[in-house]
């Protein structure tokens, strides 16, 4: 269990992904649909914010540098991927304006950005090239949602494109939690 903590918090980006994006495509709407998808990603939130201090707690990578600034980037990421996912589930369970989640999507942008670029840097042998590869198209992905996100709460881009973007990161999520977090090991 290499990454049990990474594993969990990206299983559970991946669930609140695909069901925001089916969400947004139109798909699974129904009477209260929006406060059930609320309770979901208020859910994910918390699980993603356990993981974040699960990976401080577990420090799978190691004790020393550069592990330790790897370990508290992803543990950083994660707690901030926390807060959009619960605001954002609150926020439907109680009709609450999207705009700040969407701008705080762009913090997150910055963050995952920073993230994206420092991995390769920082990878240390940690993983393969191939999972390298794989964390990176998924953080490409994210930063994807974060932008998306923005567009669609701020009114400039409809809800159908970032539905499919939400869908694609939910499965390279999915491939990501399998393979880096060590489930089926590449």
């Amino acid at each position: 269990m290499a990454l049990a903590s990474i594993a969990f918090s990206i299983g559970a980006f991946s669930i609140a992904a695909i069901l925001s994006g089916m969400f947004l495509l139109g798909k699974d709407k129904g009477k209260g649909s929006e406060k059930t998808l609320g309770v979901i990603n208020v859910f994910v939130g918390l699980a993603i914010g356990i993981s974040s201090l699960l990976l401080l707690l577990t420090t799978p990578f190691g004790t020393t540098s550069p592990a330790t600034n790897v370990e508290l980037m992803f543990s950083l990421l994660q707690l901030i991927f926390a807060f959009v996912w619960a605001t954002f589930g609150f926020a439907l369970l109680n009709g609450w304006d999207m705009k700040f989640i969407g701008s705080m999507t762009l913090v997150l942008f910055i963050y995952n950005l920073i993230t994206f670029l420092l991995v390769p840097a920082l990878w240390s042998g940690a993983f393969t090239a191939a999972g390298l590869v794989i964390v990176e198209l998924t953080l490409l992905s994210y930063l994807a949602d974060e932008v998306g996100f923005w567009a669609v709460t701020h009114g400039k881009m409809k809800g159908a494109p970032q539905g499919w973007i939400l869908i694609i990161s939910g499965f390279l999520s999915i491939i990501l939690a399998v393979v880096v977090g060590g489930i089926l090991p590449l």
